[in-house]
């Protein structure tokens, strides 16, 4: 694979290098990468805090809709790379840069690519890519609809694999995750319902999960935890009005 740009990011006094396709910002199409690199830092510092605060030395993560691998890399720096992460992104252009990252910042024994999507069932599935574009989100797994319920015409259709979370750690004997991080843009209750009998294993220790507020998927995510004895831990930072996006970190007490 072709090498891009290097830029070096510092986060939280991590340094991370991200392989970019081109600086050029003055295109009619955001350059996802370049806003990922000089937002690295502020996109999400709920996540960065889950991650300072709950990861140990010899923990399992599961990285799921890991994009180019931003929580991934810095996850594996700030442990040192005493940690195991199993990243999955099944989006084609995505996929690729998370290669690239991990071998950029030589992880390539800390941090395992997976094309794979996870939904609540295992099967061959199509995965529409909303902007076909490095580092865009928004995509969607079986059918044309986006976080919210919104329909959206893709730009690339492919075929992919999906799995369930309790398959993986059972069919495909995945190892049991202490954390796992989930940004998919619109499945979320799918993933909470695959993971049932995931819930109940004891290393499973946190759960963070970005939800977009509409309908009920809010009172049906907090349904499957509570169904596996998770809590929310920052209920009290939430704000459950439709069309808010919110991270929903779940642990056990």
């Amino acid at each position: 694979m072709q090498r891009g740009i290097t830029r070096q990011c510092t986060v939280r006094g991590v340094d991370i290098l991200l392989d970019v396709d081109s600086e050029d910002e003055s295109g009619d199409v955001r350059n996802y990468e370049m806003w990922r690199v000089g937002h690295y830092a502020d996109k999400e510092p709920d996540t960065l805090d889950w991650i300072d605060t709950h990861f140990e030395p010899g923990d399992t993560v599961f990285d799921i809709g890991a994009n180019i691998g931003q929580y991934s890399l810095y996850a594996a720096k700030k442990l040192n790379r005493e940690i195991s992460i199993l990243a999955f992104e099944p989006e084609a252009l995505n996929f690729a840069k998370l290669n690239r990252n991990i071998v950029l910042n030589d992880l390539v024994d800390v941090i395992l690519a997976y094309p794979i999507a996870i939904s609540n069932r295992t099967a061959v599935d199509s995965f529409y890519s909303k902007t076909f574009t490095v580092g865009a989100s928004l995509h969607a797994l079986g059918r044309k609809i986006t976080q919210g319920g919104v329909p959206f015409e893709p730009q690339n259709r492919q075929g992919t694999v999906c799995s369930s979370l309790d398959d993986l750690t059972t069919t495909f004997g995945l190892p049991i995750p202490n954390h796992i991080k989930v940004d998919v843009d619109g499945i979320e209750d799918l993933i909470v319902d695959g993971a049932a009998q995931l819930f109940h294993q004891q290393e499973l220790r946190t759960f963070l999960i970005e939800v977009y507020m509409h309908g009920d998927i809010a009172e049906r995510v907090q349904a499957g935890f509570a169904a596996g004895g998770f809590v929310l831990s920052n209920e009290a930072e939430i704000d459950f009005t439709p069309g808010v996006v919110h991270n929903l970190i779940f642990t056990r007490p």
